[in-house]
């Protein structure tokens, strides 16, 4: 029987890209509101639709949840009774999209929601079917953004990588470049995650050298020091 090959543990970006191919499994809301009834109402039509929900009564508590586990959107009242909903929802950006939810329809506050990014304004009483269709919109446009984010993240590291080769194999932009994506291709992995390596790579490179310098300092210590020094100026 062949030997199983055995396969690198996946790397953080690994396990983010891994979390994304998974989000079109049920999403997890987030219901931040201080009115049980409310809390109730929510829940009982976003589960119904097939959606996890779990809900907080005020933003303390809200932001805890949020530490603790990856939401896919925030529904935020922003009358709540220690924090304001607009700086729970700038504490869970950009991580967590978030709707807000309120009675305030005053242009003050709908500007004070655009400001910070809500992706959709909800004014009480909510219309049951416009409010599933404003949390289907919004679920798209925080899942694009997340996707954004990831690829930007993921092109700096490959744009790092690059500059390692450049410098470390002295070879053009367009050189470590084919070079990089004919590695990747030839072993069948991705270009980031090739990039990622590179990288640590290079820091294990470096530490080893310090410590080099470090003990070859240390001996040239002792040997200044050894038998025979101690009268020494």
């Amino acid at each position: 029987m062949p030997a199983r090959r055995n396969r690198d543990p996946p790397t953080p970006i690994e396990r983010e890209h891994r979390a994304m191919a998974a989000e079109k499994a049920t999403p997890h809301l987030l219901v931040i509101d201080d009115c049980t009834l409310t809390c109730h109402l929510l829940t009982a039509l976003l589960t119904a639709e097939g959606y996890r929900v779990t809900t907080a009564h005020d933003g303390t508590s809200g932001l805890a949840a949020a530490r603790h586990h990856s939401y896919d959107l925030a529904i935020v009242d922003l009358h709540l009774p220690d924090l304001s909903g607009i700086e729970v929802a700038g504490l869970l950006q950009p991580e967590v999209p978030f709707l807000a939810l309120t009675i305030d329809r005053s242009p003050e506050a709908v500007q004070a929601c655009i400001d910070k990014g809500v992706l959709s304004y909800l004014v009480k009483p909510l219309d049951a079917e416009s409010f599933l269709r404003q949390v289907q919109v919004a679920l798209e446009r925080g899942r694009e953004q997340r996707n954004l984010r990831r690829a930007l993240r993921d092109n700096h590291i490959i744009n790092k990588a690059l500059g390692v080769l450049m410098g470390y194999f002295q070879r053009s932009e367009e050189q470590a470049f084919q070079s990089l994506m004919a590695y990747a291709s030839t072993h069948n992995e991705r270009a980031f995650r090739v990039a990622g390596r590179i990288l640590e790579a290079i820091e294990q490179m470096g530490g080893s050298k310090n410590a080099t310098r470090r003990g070859n300092g240390a001996g040239r210590t002792r040997a200044r020091s050894g038998p025979g020094s101690a009268g020494l100026p």
